[in-house]
């Protein structure tokens, strides 16, 4: 069965390449003013009683015309490219990826273009040339990054050959960053988290409990001379290990279907409508949210640890306060959203059992749910943060509230 689909697809591309409309098409795209105004002139030369000069300047255009896009063809070099990009980058930002091009062909290139703004005359077989690429990505995830257009003009731009060299590099698309001017829910939840991480980074002082003989290696600073003097035996002052305190932060993946819009009777019928992408917004926003809180935390001084509640190995990331948060965020970019009726109990129940661990943590919650729709036992100090609102925990009972009630009693 596999070989037959191998076949099968050898077979496409035979026919594909065979196409002549591909031919055409390919054609057209190769012209350049150059190589219109020779077949303008050299058909032009057609309608003339033949003879000296026209006869030549038929000759000339017709030769210049096929042995031009001949060498053209050839002239291509055979590029590799290496590009230095970050290991991730925010949805919607723009970012100036740089790519270092390498001839690794036996003929050197002449008269090239790269991304239709840097010109090189001359490369050199394993010859280097570095340019600029404008990347940007809309939604999250792991993409790969975009190629590099290379074309070549050579001979005397007559032709144009170009041909697209894959980087063959991925790169992690992040949550999009919030805008703090517009949102008045991510501005409530910065200042808190900001707050949150001056009382950790103000908390995180040591004090002096003993002392102790000396070991080597310990630093200078650590010795205590008097107690060495009035010994006579190198002490060392021991201090207390401030606790590795942080910021827990849970994203709850098990998020429900929203309503779309239904699709017309002509979209459904017609085969050359193909829908979009459906980006569940609710779901977006609230890792949007968490990485924005991320990088908050890890800049005020504050630790951050990540969990996510659907999640078979239960192992959670940390980043040290003024760390890099690279990973989380990375992890953040690979997040899949999954149904709430597809949660096993088993997740359930170890989410129920971290949540208890850590109770005496600083806990926020980042879910599209309500608090009222998870059966979980959330510890009354965590904060439940849904793409909408931001509440304590323990002011959330779990009840509809009560309607309001008119003097005479009815409601």
């Amino acid at each position: 069965m596999a070989g037959f689909a191998t076949m099968k697809s050898r077979f496409r591309v035979l026919l594909s390449s065979l196409n002549p409309i591909r031919w055409l098409l390919a054609f057209r795209r190769s012209l350049t003013a150059a190589s219109v105004s020779l077949l303008i002139v050299g058909i032009g030369s057609l309608n003339i009683v033949w003879g000296y000069p026209w006869l030549g300047m038929f000759a000339a255009c017709t030769s210049l015309f096929v042995v031009g896009a001949i060498i053209n063809h050839f002239a291509m070099p055979a590029l590799e490219t290496s590009v230095n990009a970050p290991r991730w980058i925010a949805a919607g930002t723009t970012l100036p990826m740089s790519a270092r091009l390498i001839n690794r062909g036996r003929w050197p290139g002449m008269n090239l273009w790269f991304e239709a703004q840097e010109r090189c005359d001359w490369l050199p077989p394993a010859g280097e040339f570095q340019t600029l690429k404008d990347v940007r990505f809309l939604h999250r995830g792991i993409h790969p990054l975009p190629t590099i257009l290379a074309e070549s003009y050579f001979p005397f731009y007559l032709f144009r050959a170009h041909r697209h060299v894959d980087p063959k590099a991925e790169i992690a698309v992040t949550p999009a960053a919030i805008d703090g001017e517009d949102d008045e829910l991510w501005r409530s939840l910065q200042s808190t988290l900001k707050g949150i991480a001056t009382r950790i980074s103000q908390g995180e002082q040591v004090h002096y409990i003993g002392s102790l003989e000396y070991r080597e290696g310990i630093p200078v600073r650590r010795w205590d001379f008097s107690s060495w003097a009035r010994l006579g035996k190198p002490i060392l002052r021991e201090f207390s290990t401030p606790a590795a305190q942080s910021v827990r932060i849970w994203i709850d993946n098990a998020a429900p279907e929203i309503p779309h819009p239904q699709r017309r009777r002509w979209h459904r019928s017609s085969p050359w409508w193909r829908p979009n992408e459906v980006i569940h917004e609710p779901f977006e926003r609230i890792l949007a949210l968490a990485a924005s809180s991320i990088q908050t935390l890890t800049r005020t001084g504050a630790a951050v640890t990540l969990s996510l509640t659907s999640d078979e190995s239960g192992v959670p990331l940390r980043c040290e306060a003024g760390g890099d948060p690279s990973e989380l965020l990375i992890a953040l970019a690979t997040v899949e959203r999954v149904q709430p009726s597809a949660q096993s109990p088993r997740q359930i129940s170890r989410w129920t059992q971290a949540l208890q661990a850590g109770k005496d943590e600083t806990m926020f919650i980042f879910s599209c749910r309500r608090r009222a729709d998870v059966t979980v036992d959330v510890p009354e100090t965590a904060s439940w943060v849904t793409d909408y609102d931001m509440q304590i925990c323990g002011d959330i009972s779990g009840e509809a509230p009560a309607k309001p009630q008119t003097q005479d009693g009815a409601t």
